[in-house]
C-alpha cells in the first residue's frame, strides 16, 4: 500500500507543479492537466484510505500518518468544491503543494499499529467526530488561503501598485466570498464534530469534558469562527479586519491540530492516548 500511497503523491506533484506553472503563465492546458492528475490523484488516495480502514481494522484516523493523509484527502475536496463553485483557479497554486507536503509526510510517518484503535473505532461517533473535524479544519484552511490572497490584494490596491502577482488572483469580492462560506461550513463542521466528541467521551468515560488542552482550544477555535461568521455578515467587518481574523483563527486551529500534544493533552492528532 505504500506504493500506492507513492502514486498518489506522484499524482498530487504533478498536480501542484502544473497548478504553478498555470498560475504564473496562465496557461488553461496546464490548469487541465493539474485537474485530471488531482482526480486521479484524489481517486487513488480513496483507495488507500479504504484498504488501511478494512486491513487495519478500524477506521483510518487513528494516529498521526492516517490523519495528515485523510486532512490533505480532505483539502482536495475541497478545493474541488471551491473550483466547481467559485472557478478560483488560482487557489490551487497555495492548496496543492500543500496537500503534497502532508502526503509526503504521511508517507514517510510509520504505520504502527495501536491494539486499542479498533475497540475505539467501532464506536459509530469516532468516525463522526473525527471526520467532522477534519473537514473542518480543511474548510478553516480555505479560509486562510483567502484571508491571505484578500490581504495581498487590499495592500496592493492600497499602494496602487498592480503587479502580475495581483492580476492572477481572483478578486477581492470573490476572496470575500470564499473565506464567508468556507468560514459558515467549516464553523458547522466543527460544532457538530465537537458535540459528537463530546457524547464520544460520554460513552467511554461519563462524562462530556475532561478540561484537556486539545478541548480547550477546540472550544476557543469554536468562539473565534464563530465571532468571524457573525462580523462577516455585517457590512463593517467585510475585509481587512475579517481577513486578519481567519488568518489568527487559522493559527489557533495549528494549535489545535499540532500544538495541544505537547501541553499534555490525551489527543495526538486522531490518536488517544489513556
Amino acid at each position: 500500500m505504500r506504493s500506492l500511497l507513492l502514486a498518489v503523491l506522484a499524482a498530487y506533484l504533478i498536480a501542484a507543479i502544473h497548478s504553478i506553472l498555470a498560475f504564473v503563465n496562465k496557461r488553461r492546458s496546464l490548469q487541465q492537466v493539474a485537474e485530471w492528475s488531482l482526480a486521479v490523484g484524489w481517486v487513488l488516495h480513496t483507495g488507500v484510505l479504504i484498504d488501511e480502514w478494512v486491513v487495519d481494522g478500524h477506521y483510518p484516523l487513528f494516529g498521526s500518518r492516517e490523519t495528515l493523509s485523510f486532512l490533505a484527502w480532505a483539502l482536495v475536496a475541497g478545493y474541488a468544491i471551491v473550483l466547481y463553485r467559485y472557478g478560483a483557479r488560482a487557489v490551487g497554486a497555495f492548496a496543492v503543494p500543500l496537500i503534497c507536503i502532508l502526503t509526503f509526510v504521511a508517507m514517510m510517518s510509520g504505520r504502527g499499529r495501536n491494539p486499542s484503535a479498533a475497540a475505539f473505532s467501532t464506536t459509530w461517533l469516532f468516525p463522526i467526530h473525527t471526520t467532522l473535524l477534519v473537514f473542518a479544519y480543511a474548510a478553516f484552511f480555505i479560509v486562510f488561503m483567502a484571508s491571505v490572497m484578500y490581504l495581498l490584494q487590499e495592500r496592493e490596491l492600497k499602494l496602487k501598485t498592480f503587479s502580475a502577482f495581483f492580476h492572477r488572483l481572483p478578486s477581492l469580492s470573490t476572496v470575500n466570498e470564499i473565506a464567508t462560506h468556507s468560514a459558515a461550513i467549516g464553523l458547522t463542521l466543527l460544532s457538530l464534530g465537537l458535540v459528537a466528541g463530546m457524547f464520544w467521551n460520554w460513552s467511554l468515560h461519563g462524562k462530556m469534558w475532561r478540561n484537556d488542552p486539545k478541548e480547550i482550544l477546540a472550544v476557543l477555535t469554536w468562539a473565534l469562527y464563530f465571532g468571524l461568521a457573525m462580523y462577516r455578515s455585517t457590512a463593517n467587518w467585510r475585509g481587512r479586519r475579517a481577513a486578519w481574523l481567519g488568518v489568527l483563527g487559522f493559527v489557533l486551529v495549528l494549535c489545535t491540530f499540532l500544538a495541544a500534544p505537547l501541553f499534555g493533552s490525551y489527543h495526538v492528532f486522531g490518536m488517544l492516548r489513556f
